[in-house]
């Protein structure tokens, strides 16, 4: 029988390392397997792998990223 499970990479392609090289963010390595840093890697990719870390947290919750209501100052200025 073949062997169906994917090995993650990383954005540059490179294997996840857990363990963070020196001046390397610890915290991102051992959540992400890399962080930006890394050759390769941009500081978004890294920003949006936290992003999205976050919004798988809170499933049960409808994603927006409008506010749910106009704040004072957009009502002054369309008012």
């Amino acid at each position: 029988m073949a062997d169906t499970a994917t090995t993650e990479t990383a954005p540059n392609g490179q294997p996840l390392e857990r363990q963070a090289p020196p001046g390397h963010s610890l915290i991102a390595h051992q959540v992400h397997g890399w962080c930006s840093k890394c050759q390769g890697v941009e500081l978004w990719e890294e920003l949006f792998a936290w992003r999205q870390r976050e919004r798988n947290a809170h499933t049960d919750a409808p994603f927006t990223d409008r506010a749910p209501a106009p704040s004072r100052e957009g009502e002054r200025a369309h008012g």
